[in-house]
């Protein structure tokens, strides 16, 4: 059985495992919901623009999808995705932001462990970044143009 805090937790130390890399090389900074600080702990966002993905985990309604012997026993099916935003300095164009997407995308594709069972991973470009500025981001992201991450997955309860 894997509860939502058990599937976010999974989701999170994958990418923070493979934390994706910029086109020089560098590590991008990873920011999550409901906290202030990224990887390095840095509150705000640095002065000169440097790249970094903020991710979000979102579950929806669990659906019975197994009786398995009354009530404590029964299969239920919580359908969730990742929805991950990629921000890279404008001017730097539109591969760079996109490239870094696709990194964390691939960590998810067919991605299946006892905890969640990931499908299709989906990386759409953006725009300007002021247009989706991240919850919990205490500086103005509209010096950054921003490409997505959308992932479909489920988690399993009994109940």
């Amino acid at each position: 059985m894997t509860t939502a805090s058990q599937a976010y937790a999974v989701i999170k130390t994958r990418i923070e495992a493979n934390r994706p890399l910029d086109g020089s090389g560098n590590v991008v900074l990873l920011r999550w919901q409901n906290q202030d600080a990224d990887t390095d702990g840095n509150i705000g966002l640095p002065n000169i623009p440097t790249p970094f993905a903020y991710t979000e985990f979102v579950t929806d309604p669990g659906r019975l999808t197994g009786f398995g012997g009354g009530r404590g026993a029964n299969l239920y099916r919580n359908p969730g995705r990742i929805d991950s935003f990629v921000f890279v300095p404008k001017g730097w164009g539109f591969a760079p932001a996109t490239d870094i997407a696709e990194q964390i995308a691939a960590l998810f594709r067919s991605y299946r462990d006892a905890d969640i069972s990931c499908f299709d991973a989906t990386v759409y470009p953006g725009g300007n970044g002021s247009d989706v500025k991240p919850p919990g981001v205490q500086s103005d992201v509209d010096n950054y143009f921003w490409a997505g991450v959308e992932v479909s997955l489920h988690f399993d309860q009994i109940g």
